[in-house]
């Protein structure tokens, strides 16, 4: 593949079909973007010697399965599909080979990367749509990503999406701020509407709820030197935790593995899915930080 002289730069390939994968190392970070749906894999921070995101250990790394930790994007539908129960979860996209368009490195400032993913025989077979989906992925003292779509349709187009991001935090000490007062739909009772109190979101048992209007910035602290800073331009957040029964179910996940991670899904969800009108763009970002106590 190109870019291969680029710093801090290099391909590595995982699993029995060879997923390529990017290695990025620089004076901020070191961090793994898979090809497969330009899946942030891996951040570390140099700076605060922390990861901020988590990856099973139990993932086999086989093409077009989807990976567990890291950011997935859920496009284009998030959760089941409303219609047809045979497709994908989350829609194709984490589960596609998207295309490696350009890589940058500037000292001072990182790496940048960018993806794109366009309509193809596979993607109309679940979505009839024409459509160039662009990732923009800049690593360097903080993550930033930058999802970017363009209706190249003769018709407007529906969507939701999420980054279904899995963050390595210690989860019976974490508080999640940033829902207070928030309302939340709750997908483990019925998905009734609830109401979150004033007190920061803790974790005792399994969650699972949507929170289809937020202010797009959250902080994770789990009782450790940093806290895990979240902002994005999405309305909606999803809050998820398997804990002890439901991750004993899931083959990918190791049976302590729902006390090391929280997934904090930005995007947009529930009735918040977006209509895009042709020849129309728009674009969310994400940023992911760590700051100190």
């Amino acid at each position: 593949m190109a870019f291969q002289n680029i710093t801090g730069l290099q391909w590595v390939s995982l699993g029995p079909d060879a997923l390529q994968v990017l290695q990025i190392d620089n004076e901020f970070c070191t961090a793994q973007v898979a090809l497969q749906g330009a899946q942030v894999l891996q951040f570390y921070s140099k700076q605060h010697q922390r990861d901020v995101l988590w990856l099973s250990d139990r993932n086999s790394f086989v093409a077009g399965k989807a990976i567990r930790g890291g950011i997935p994007l859920c496009f284009p539908w998030f959760g089941a599909h409303a219609i047809e129960t045979d497709y994908p979860a989350h829609g194709f996209a984490r589960n596609m080979q998207w295309q490696f368009k350009d890589a940058q490195y500037k000292q001072g400032q990182g790496h940048s990367l960018t993806f794109e993913l366009r309509d193809h025989a596979a993607t109309r077979r679940y979505w009839d749509a024409a459509f160039c989906l662009e990732m923009h992925i800049r690593l360097g003292q903080t993550l930033e990503l930058n999802f970017r779509l363009n209706n190249l349709d003769l018709h407007p187009i529906s969507f939701g999406f999420a980054w279904h991001s899995y963050f390595a935090v210690k989860t019976q000490r974490t508080r999640l701020y940033g829902v207070e007062g928030c309302s939340y739909i709750d997908q483990l009772d019925g998905h009734q509407i609830k109401q979150q109190d004033t007190a920061p979101l803790e974790f005792h048992c399994e969650t699972d709820q949507i929170y289809p209007l937020t202010k797009g910035k959250f902080r994770l602290d789990d009782s450790s030197t940093t806290q895990i800073v979240i902002e994005t331009s999405a309305q909606s957040a999803v809050v998820w935790n398997p804990w002890i029964e439901k991750t004993k179910r899931m083959a990918d996940l190791a049976p302590q593995s729902w006390q090391e991670f929280v997934c904090v899904e930005a995007g947009q969800v529930a009735t918040e899915q977006q209509t895009l009108f042709p020849e129309q763009q728009l674009s969310y970002q994400l940023c992911l930080s760590l700051s100190d106590l």
